[in-house]
């Protein structure tokens, strides 16, 4: 076993067990938990003691699961829940006494790049430009480049749970959700006013993932991963979730029941997003932020900032 990858992200808390790594990508057992660690976070962006404790458990049972992978390094990461939060120590604490590794708090435009790194793999051949879009718990990040790496990136405050607290109804409202896509398109064109749009557009995490594994009528990464969807897809599911209360939300094949309460403005942030971008379809990677630090982690690159 390489390494434990781990990032603690705003909604999920996802681990890697990288048997190996390199250009190519990371390959080893991968498994995610919604912790919600930025759900009713203060108005600062202070983790509450419940999304501590949540994120306790979490790391607890990775502990004991790299444990019985032979106890490989650890290299976790913490994203925009953790970089934003005044306790970002008490997160810190927990991590390190978990884990018995620091974890390295990246800024929004290395968190970019690393998940460019990651995402840029399902294109097959020598690709030429692409951009990538993350939508995370607390954040999203938009980046476009080449075979170089990225060439422009921008972290922006958008994300499904900082953005899902403007839904307030269930089922959602029409006016929340329309509220919700109407500020990611806002952010996102203007943020990207001088990204040329050159080549597709790649999406990765759990909102762009549960379209295609809504649209599958289950979750299978290898089928999810290359798959392409359009953002009339994007517009049909968003509205079809939305209709539905928790309950019937959490019936539905290919949705987890964790991305239940977080579904909707995830897709209301998906859409904007393309709507800002311009872009017609994405194609969904399973390969994200995970991989960009397993491969600078293994070539000897990963530095703390």
């Amino acid at each position: 076993m390489l390494a434990a990858v781990i990032d603690v992200g705003s909604n999920s808390v996802r681990l890697l067990l990288a048997r190996s790594a390199d250009a190519s990508g990371a390959e080893g057992e991968r498994i995610v938990t919604v912790t919600g660690l930025r759900r009713g976070a203060a108005p600062d962006g202070a983790v509450t003691d419940g999304a501590l404790q949540r994120l306790d458990a979490c790391l607890a049972d990775y502990a004991a699961r790299i444990r019985a992978a032979g106890s490989p390094p650890v290299v976790a990461v913490g994203t925009a829940a953790v970089r934003e939060a005044p306790n970002v120590g008490r997160i810190q604490a927990i991590a390190e006494h978990r884990l018995g590794a620091p974890l390295m708090v990246i800024s929004g435009r290395r968190e970019a790049g690393l998940s460019f790194a990651g995402a840029r793999l399902v294109l097959t051949g020598d690709a030429g430009p692409c951009r990538v879009i993350d939508i995370g718990g607390g954040s999203t990040e938009v980046v476009e480049g080449d075979s170089g790496g990225p060439v422009r990136a921008v972290s922006l405050p958008l994300g499904v749970n900082r953005q899902g607290d403007m839904i307030t109804t269930d089922p959602p409202g029409p006016a929340d959700v329309a509220a919700v896509q109407a500020e990611a398109r806002a952010l996102v064109r203007d943020a990207t006013a001088d990204f040329t749009g050159d080549g597709p557009l790649i999406g990765v995490a759990g909102t762009v993932t549960t379209v295609a594994a809504v649209m599958a009528g289950r979750y299978d990464p290898d089928r999810i991963h290359g798959m392409v969807i359009t953002r009339n897809h994007v517009a049909e599911v968003r509205d079809r979730l939305a209709g539905l209360d928790a309950a019937a939300r959490a019936a539905v094949p290919g949705l987890h029941p964790d991305r239940v309460p977080v579904i909707v403005p995830g897709l209301a942030i998906l859409a904007g997003c393309m709507d800002a971008l311009g872009a017609e379809d994405l194609v969904v990677s399973e390969r994200d932020i995970l991989d960009g630090v397993a491969m600078q982690a293994a070539d000897g690159s990963l530095r703390a900032e």
